[in-house]
């Protein structure tokens, strides 16, 4: 059997599969239209003398309104089922939104708070930095109150617009104190590098014997000037350089005794007398707090102690006002 044949014989056998089919569709739909067109009597009879009713009713029509009536309570059902959904919806919005609200009023607190304390941390920031000699002008590039800015921009406030300016005020703050604290350090490294400079140490062991100002000699018996700091001490007391530099001059008078001149950064420059001997050299490069040598005396003055001068340039200022009182 061939292709075609084959192909026929399945046509002819689904042509009669479907006219058998239609067929029993046919007879069914018969069968139901004769049911359908039976009639059902409804017979009312009163307990009076009234005459009975008869109601007669094919079942076509009985199907009919049973099957409106099983539509209508579907369509009951969906709308029942429906607006039970759109409740139960609007009641989870309903919590939601009171969810929102208190999230919304627990985050406003947070968000105040923590305003508080960049305010607080720019405003201890600012002080510092003014106080270390920084700018004013650059502290004042703050924003300052978000409602004074809001004021300033025209723009009607709201809880949402002031805690927007707000947020963008404590950026801009925050942003505005770290270039500050990097500016601290700047400044800080550079007083320390000034302080670490700077003559600040005793330079012998000892107590102060004549004091920076006009005093009465008592050698001379008359009202001399003192340059510098006359420190009693004992005899071969080390002496100490009261800040690093280096030996720009070093000898001996019998006015001073031996001396050593030493010179520092900042145009600092000190000056240490009456020694007994030396332990350093012309540009020798000292560190603070080396010994420089030793506590001795002069022909004119028996008494062993140092003469320390703290210079600025060619201005001579009084030591005392440097020890022990500018710290690291």
């Amino acid at each position: 059997m061939n292709f075609k044949q084959r192909f026929n014989l399945i046509f002819y056998r689904l042509r009669y599969k479907l006219q058998e089919w239609k067929l029993r569709l046919s007879r069914r739909y018969e069968d139901l239209d004769k049911k359908g067109r039976e009639r059902l009597t409804i017979m009312v009879i009163p307990h009076t003398d009234r005459k009975s009713l008869n109601f007669v009713i094919s079942y076509k029509t009985i199907s009919f309104f049973i099957g409106i009536i099983v539509i209508l309570l579907v369509i009951s059902a969906v709308n029942v089922l429906s607006h039970s959904g759109s409740v139960h919806q609007l009641t989870e919005l309903n919590l939601t939104n009171k969810d929102f609200i208190r999230q919304s009023s627990k985050m406003k607190e947070e968000v105040n708070s923590l305003h508080e304390t960049i305010q607080y941390y720019y405003e201890k920031i600012s002080s510092l930095y003014i106080k270390l000699g920084g700018d004013p002008s650059r502290v004042s590039k703050g924003m300052g109150g978000s409602n004074q800015f809001l004021s300033m921009q025209g723009s009607p406030q709201t809880d949402i617009t002031d805690e927007s300016f707000r947020i963008k005020e404590d950026i801009h703050n925050l942003k505005l104190s770290s270039e500050l604290s990097d500016e601290i350090i700047k400044l800080i490294k550079k007083r320390k590098s000034i302080i670490r400079n700077t003559p600040s140490i005793w330079p012998t062991k000892g107590y102060v014997l004549f004091p920076f100002g006009k005093y009465l000699s008592p050698i001379t018996g008359k009202e001399e000037m003192n340059k510098g700091l006359d420190i009693g001490s004992f005899p071969g007391a080390e002496v100490l350089a009261t800040a690093p530099g280096i030996v720009f001059d070093s000898g001996f008078s019998p006015a001073t005794g031996y001396y050593i001149k030493l010179a520092h950064r900042f145009g600092w420059k000190t000056i240490y007398s009456n020694l007994d001997r030396v332990k350093v050299k012309k540009n020798e490069k000292i560190s603070k707090g080396d010994v420089i040598g030793y506590v001795g005396k002069t022909p004119e003055n028996p008494v062993y102690h140092l003469h320390y001068e703290v210079h600025v340039g060619t201005q001579a200022l009084n030591p005392f006002s440097f020890l022990n009182q500018i710290q690291e």
